[in-house]
């Protein structure tokens, strides 16, 4: 993920957390702007926590096959 660090994240949530937007206690959370995430086979999903921005659609599910 390439990103500005200074307005954005990007946080490892589950499915529930990517719906609703919302940060699962214990989620990790990177910010670097230029991270390097190691993909689990099947479904991932991801999300900038910064207010608003998942809302308005800064978010993605990744099918890792």
């Amino acid at each position: 993920f390439n990103y500005d660090a200074t307005i954005h994240n990007v946080v490892a949530v589950n499915r529930r957390g990517y719906t609703s937007c919302t940060t699962p206690a214990g989620a990790k959370v990177y910010n670097s702007g230029k991270d390097k995430i190691k993909l689990a086979k099947g479904l991932n999903f991801f999300m900038c926590s910064t207010a608003g921005h998942c809302e308005s659609g800064m978010k993605i599910a990744i099918n890792a096959v």
